[in-house]
């Protein structure tokens, strides 16, 4: 009587929606444009490294390609 409760229980998942259908090929190409947003984004204000202490220090961040 355990096995068929527990069966139960695994067959009303109410966070499962049994009629989603979902188009992953559009998902990923928005996920990935998202993602490489948030790439550029990051790499365009992160800190120039600096050959040594006594390198001048660039007055503009490098133009994007």
């Amino acid at each position: 009587t355990e096995s068929t409760a527990l069966a139960e229980k695994q067959d009303e998942n109410p966070l499962e929606d049994p009629d989603l259908h979902l188009n992953i090929e559009e998902l990923n190409k928005e996920f990935m444009v998202k993602s490489e947003e948030l790439y550029d984004s990051l790499m365009s204000c992160h800190w120039q490294p600096l050959d040594t202490v006594h390198s001048k220090i660039p007055d503009e961040t490098p133009k994007e390609a």
